[in-house]
């Protein structure tokens, strides 16, 4: 029968070593990249990964190295701790001591210094209907390895290892670090031990020759392996890059994002938290209000300075919750609150501030029109928000009109381009330095709001009007059927269909 994958929820860290090439005497686990030990940082990328347990084999300054990891309170993944009494031996000894609680099914395995995407871990988890000893992460770009000579070589053929090691002379790809293995990995892992190879590649390799090996290239996802201080540097650019958004608009990605990234990297080194870095944004966008109702051009020009370093540090609040792993509904929530606030604030203020000028009614009214259409159109997204309790941020919301070439979608697509906070944020910059900050009311307070009222409206009604789902109880599973089970043999690991476990599903299930 076709073997039926189950999800990957165990993962076996290697972090015994003591990584003399930084230079010092600290545990090489608890060396901090942007704020957060190695370990640390490795923890919370398997928990994004969906990893529920982690199996954790210390060495070096094993007490010191868990004490620091447990003061460390907002873990989700449960965290086991493991020895490895031969530490200073190759890395193949760590992999053996997990072989007593993992030795019964597949895992996630990695190295606490290397930071990867947690999307390889999701890939790796797709590949576990073909896994037959091990499935290694490998990148095949070898021009984005910045030590080839220290990397670990792979020579890959249709997927499969044919060879794996640092002298390597002749490979098509690199380790990653990061891997999906069965109970045949500690086998082999013995078996070169035995013959006097005791790394965890000898292992592989052993394995490669018996067609166990396979490999899964990682196709441009971000990882890096930190064994130096110049290592370090680089994967601090590669984790800062990785904070940018497909959605960021043309001013935040050239000017806002250097700005805010070269804040949140030093923000992150301190104990400041993302819901702080977004109270200041808010106090800062006030301020912006109060000095756009003085009007003048001294008083509008401090106020779009102040808006834009508003919208620069609304990219930094989430830049340091993403480096920190300190995302969660309520900060997104609060974070759109937040614009929201500045943002109707800002428009009020202005409106005064036209108010107080000889100008004529029409940037008055446009305004005044513009903040009640932008208020009714946050109150009906946020009413979107609540209803579907996925994320606390519009950038969720899926208006329907982002794909598609009808001639109503691309305007409002344009319309959508032009309302960005980043966009609008330098516009109004700029009209306040040429003096013409009042054009602010009508650029932005009827195209942008009236348009994109009806589509918010649209969306919130459509899913106002669908019926909930029902749930249906699970049948039992007639006796006689099979449910899926991992199982392991003397060879190779495979998941196959057990009658007896068939059985007790159906009892459970009558029960």
């Amino acid at each position: 029968m076709k073997p039926i994958p189950v999800p990957i929820t165990r993962a076996l860290v290697l972090a015994a070593g003591r990584g003399t090439r930084f230079g010092n005497h600290a545990p090489k686990p608890l060396f901090r990249l942007l704020g957060l030990p190695l370990l640390a940082r490795t923890l919370f990328t398997l928990e994004q990964a969906g990893i529920t347990d982690a199996y954790v084999v210390l060495g070096y300054q094993a007490e010191a190295v868990r004490a620091a990891i447990e003061q460390i309170r907002r873990f989700r993944i449960r965290i086991h701790w493991l020895y490895n009494d031969r530490w200073e031996a190759p890395n193949g000894y760590s992999v053996l001591a997990g072989e007593e609680v993992l030795g019964d099914g597949p895992f996630v395995l990695t190295m606490c210094d290397h930071i990867f995407d947690p999307r390889i871990v999701a890939q790796l988890q797709e590949r576990v209907r073909c896994l037959r000893g091990v499935e290694l992460a490998v990148d095949r770009d070898l021009t984005r390895v910045s030590d080839l000579d220290d990397a670990t070589k792979v020579r890959i053929a249709d997927e499969d290892i044919e060879a794996i090691g640092k002298g390597l002379d002749d490979f098509n790809a690199v380790d990653t670090g990061v891997f999906l293995a069965g109970p045949a990995l500690f086998r082999a892992i013995r078996e070169s031990c035995r013959d006097g190879r005791e790394a965890l590649a000898d292992g592989v390799q052993r394995l490669a020759t018996t067609g166990e090996a396979g490999a899964m290239p990682v196709a441009g996802a971000m990882w890096h392996d930190v064994d130096t201080v110049r290592d370090a540097r680089l994967a601090e650019k590669k984790l800062l890059r990785t904070v940018r958004k497909p959605s960021d608009g043309i001013i935040a990605r050239y000017l806002n994002r250097p700005v805010s990234t070269a804040i949140s990297r030093q923000l992150v080194r301190t104990s400041v938290t993302p819901s702080q870095v977004t109270a200041v944004h808010l106090v800062l966008g006030l301020l912006s209000a109060g000095f756009a109702a003085v009007g003048g051009y001294a008083a509008f020009l401090i106020s779009g300075v102040l808006f834009h370093l508003t919208s620069v540090l609304d990219g930094s609040d989430g830049e340091v919750a993403k480096l920190k792993f300190q995302t969660s509904t309520r900060g997104e929530l609060f974070d759109t609150v937040s614009d929201n606030i500045t943002y109707l604030a800002f428009l009020l203020g202005l409106i005064v501030g036209v108010s107080r000028s000889d100008l004529h009614d029409f940037y008055f009214i446009s305004g005044v029109v513009g903040l009640v259409v932008a208020a009714i159109t946050f109150v009906n997204l946020h009413m979107y928000l609540a209803r579907q309790r996925k994320s606390g941020s519009f950038l969720s919301v899926q208006y329907g009109f982002e794909e598609g070439s009808g001639f109503g979608k691309r305007v409002l697509r344009v319309v959508q381009y032009l309302g960005k906070r980043d966009l609008m944020a330098f516009l109004v910059l700029l009209l306040a330095i040429v003096g013409h900050m009042p054009m602010v009311l009508p650029t932005f307070g009827i195209p942008a709001t009236l348009l994109l009222l009806p589509a918010s409206l649209k969306v919130n009604l459509s899913t106002m009007r669908r019926r909930p789902v029902r749930k249906r109880l699970p049948r039992p599973v007639p006796t006689g059927q099979t449910a899926p089970v991992w199982v392991t043999t003397s060879s190779t690991p495979r998941y196959f269909f057990a009658e007896e476990e068939a059985e007790r599903v159906s009892e459970s299930v009558r029960g």
